[in-house]
């Protein structure tokens, strides 16, 4: 059944929270169960794209759980909006609030990851889980969706020992466990069906006024992160 929330009330957030990755030779440099993730077949500029998600890895030399966790939910959000349809990112609107890994995700996905073009998070983007909310917009159609993370799909501990191990207060046997957290967290988000995950509202309809610009949003957000630098007396 097609839903029509407001289409505007955005979140998303994430953290990047690096994973080790199994080195050796360079067919063999990620888990098989990463290699393995569907890639995201999509259009752009008149030609397909397939995007793995060991490019993404590749290209910003990390495997962040935010980024394996935003790969999963982009891929479900385009398959749920575009259905049989090959998603065509140049009709595409993401709304978000995200940083870390899924901002440089979407970006790789939209722009292309080229470091010129990198978008940096403005102030009030933070690193909760009620943030893991992702919405697409269909400009031809008018139609979007939105998914979020299910509460059970991180281990109840990791945000608490994520920030103990930033602040250099963890002990050895929380690291032990946001070690195993970390390594559990992998093999779910790679070996579950997306809806296991996350939430749908399925599609939805909705009505946009007013416009911005790609040039729009970048100076904005400078400015913004400016301001706030000044208020920090930074």
């Amino acid at each position: 059944m097609r839903q029509n929330p407001n289409p505007f009330l955005l979140t998303l957030l994430t953290f990047c929270l690096l994973l080790p990755i199994g080195l050796g030779a360079t067919e063999q440099k990620h888990p098989e169960n990463i290699r393995k993730l569907p890639p995201i077949t999509a259009m752009q500029n008149g030609e397909i794209r397939s995007i793995h998600l060991t490019d993404i890895y590749d290209h910003y030399h990390t495997s962040c759980a935010g980024t394996l966790m935003s790969f999963i939910g982009i891929r479900y959000g385009l398959e749920t909006l575009f259905g049989d349809e090959t998603p065509d990112l140049d009709d595409l609107l993401v709304m978000t609030l995200a940083g870390g890994g899924p901002l440089d995700t979407l970006d790789y996905i939209l722009k292309g990851g080229n470091p010129a073009d990198r978008t940096w998070p403005p102030p009030g983007i933070a690193s909760e889980f009620d943030h893991f909310i992702f919405q697409f917009f269909r400009k031809s159609t008018l139609e979007g969706t939105t998914v979020s993370m299910k509460p059970d799909a991180w281990p109840s501990d990791w945000f608490e020992l994520r920030e103990k191990f930033k602040n250099k207060t963890i002990t050895e046997a929380e690291e032990k466990k946001r070690r195993e957290n970390r390594r559990s967290v992998v093999q779910a988000f790679s070996t579950k069906n997306p809806d296991e995950l996350y939430d749908s509202t399925g599609v939805y309809t909705f009505i946009p006024w007013g416009d911005m610009t790609e040039g729009e949003m970048t100076r904005n957000i400078r400015n913004q992160r400016r301001q706030n630098r000044a208020a920090l007396g930074d």
